[in-house]
């Protein structure tokens, strides 16, 4: 999806690329096989082959189903008809009549093709983990789901559909919880703020702390912090061995002015940047209350 135009433009917009499957969206705008539409977190311009379009009362109808009884995407999957659930995917659960009023979408489609493996299809195809409602914000858990979201392929701005970014992947994190981040890593530290200022977040400024200092409050603060730095944003996964760890998509790290190839989303030590390491450039840390 192309940026969206704030009163900056800021180069961080260009990430909004990507929908999730029966992610509900409103209709803007129709231009020669194209589609200007808004989601809860982005808008932009899709391809009109990719939506369903219905009506305003099927879409709040939807929406109503949706909030009611949903399910989540714990582990990204392809089915074997092809379509891929990226982590983080919401999708309702329709339960009886709830099918034949109107609301047969794309997102009850896909379900329905994937619970009817086809013969003879992909045998490489492993559909997607889901579990009915959300996880409990507890560090057994965002310890499970930092593993399952292990390997996840890095793209910038979504441009493959099995791949994130370092903000989709914090953003598809939370959503397994049943919070819903901003797209972009500045409108997430942002978001941090605002819950802190709302008392639904505990919130930390580490600009100019001693390193230290910066890991004693992470540490306090404790799993499932989400830490920001300059051009990147990371999720705070306790220590191994005395170390702190950090789960995290990314694409390189510099070390010794040598870069290095990672590509995937990853539990680390805090990588080496410039002549110290990311935990020298951290700006912030916030953790929600859920």
């Amino acid at each position: 999806m192309p940026l969206r135009k704030d009163k900056e433009d800021v180069w961080d917009r260009r990430q909004e690329s990507r929908l999730n499957v029966g992610e509900p969206v409103q209709l803007r705008r129709q231009d020669g096989g194209w589609l200007y539409v808004s989601s809860d977190s982005t808008e932009g311009f899709v391809k009109e082959e990719g939506i369903y379009i219905c009506t305003r009362r099927h879409y709040e109808k939807y929406r109503e189903i949706l909030n009611k009884e949903y399910q989540v995407v714990l582990k990204s999957g392809r089915y074997t008809d092809g379509q891929y659930f990226r982590v983080g995917t919401v999708l309702p659960v329709f339960e009886g009549a709830e099918k034949n009023k109107g609301c047969r979408d794309v997102a009850w489609e896909m379900q329905r093709i994937g619970s009817r493996r086809k013969a003879g299809g992909d045998r490489q195809a492993e559909p997607p983990v889901l579990v009915r409602s959300y996880l409990p914000f507890t560090e057994r858990q965002m310890g499970l789901q930092m593993e399952r979201m292990l390997e996840i392929p890095y793209s910038w701005g979504d441009e493959r559909a099995d791949g994130m970014d370092c903000s989709s992947t914090v953003r598809a994190f939370f959503a397994c919880f049943g919070l819903f981040l901003p797209r972009n890593s500045e409108e997430q530290r942002s978001c941090g703020e605002t819950l802190y200022a709302m008392n639904q977040a505990s919130y930390e400024e580490l600009s100019g702390l001693p390193v230290d200092k910066k890991r004693e409050m992470i540490a306090t603060m404790g799993i499932g912090t989400v830490l920001h730095m300059p051009g990147h944003v990371m999720i705070y996964a306790g220590e191994k061995e005395g170390e702190p760890r950090i789960f995290h998509n990314c694409d390189t790290y510099t070390e010794n002015g040598e870069e290095h190839i990672v590509r995937k989303s990853v539990i680390s030590g805090f990588f080496p940047k410039g002549e110290g390491t990311y935990l020298d450039y951290l700006t912030a840390a916030w953790k929600p209350y859920l």
